[in-house]
């Protein structure tokens, strides 16, 4: 019987678990602390800056924001609205403690999110992995983009994401900046779109 529910356990934890348990999973063993390491600060900052930098006071939404590392990277005066997203309960739990008047933590998959306004940043931080393309992600949320609204979207540069970099150099949508950010554990793509 040991052996059954060990068995049970393994499946549960590996194999049959939603996304969204899986996160949760992570999240609860602590394995994406690590996003708040110096490591991490190049590439938040860089994001961050263009953010601010584009749309000063601006409504900002971040899908896949996690346990919000980059929302606490932003300077609060520079945002007007703040809207913080991930389909780990356990990370957007630990990330309310960052919520005030005009920073909200939300529990939501990018995949069938459906914002309740319009966003003049929309940030996709090492997320766009799992809505299916680049066209897919940007389409789907350029409904959710003030006019003259940006995107800035994060892939890492492993060579495991050629075909996400591929995607991202073929998009539909226009490219305004990007820049390339060497971190000391990886190295990042980060590029600003305009919306349509």
């Amino acid at each position: 019987m040991a052996i059954a529910t060990k068995i049970t356990d393994i499946v549960n934890r590996k194999i049959l678990r939603r996304d969204r348990d899986r996160w949760n999973y992570q999240y609860n063993l602590g394995r994406w602390e690590g996003l708040g390491d110096i490591n991490e600060l190049a590439r938040f900052s860089v994001i961050a800056g263009y953010a601010q930098h584009l749309k000063p006071n601006g409504k900002v939404l971040e899908i896949g924001a996690g346990e919000g590392y980059l929302q606490q990277r932003f300077d609060k005066t520079k945002y007007s609205l703040y809207y913080s997203t991930d389909a780990s309960d356990v990370a957007v739990e630990n990330g309310k403690k960052y919520e005030d008047e005009k920073t909200k933590y939300v529990i939501a998959d990018m995949n069938d999110y459906a914002p309740d306004q319009k966003f003049d940043v929309i940030i996709i931080n090492e997320a766009i992995y799992y809505g299916g393309s680049v066209d897919k992600v940007l389409g789907r949320f350029n409904a959710y983009l003030e006019q003259g609204g940006i995107f800035i979207v994060s892939i890492n540069g492993d060579e495991r994401n050629a075909d996400w970099h591929r995607m991202m150099e073929a998009s539909t949508f226009s490219k305004i900046d990007g820049t390339t950010v060497v971190c000391t554990r990886n190295t990042f793509y980060i590029t600003v779109l305009s919306g349509k």
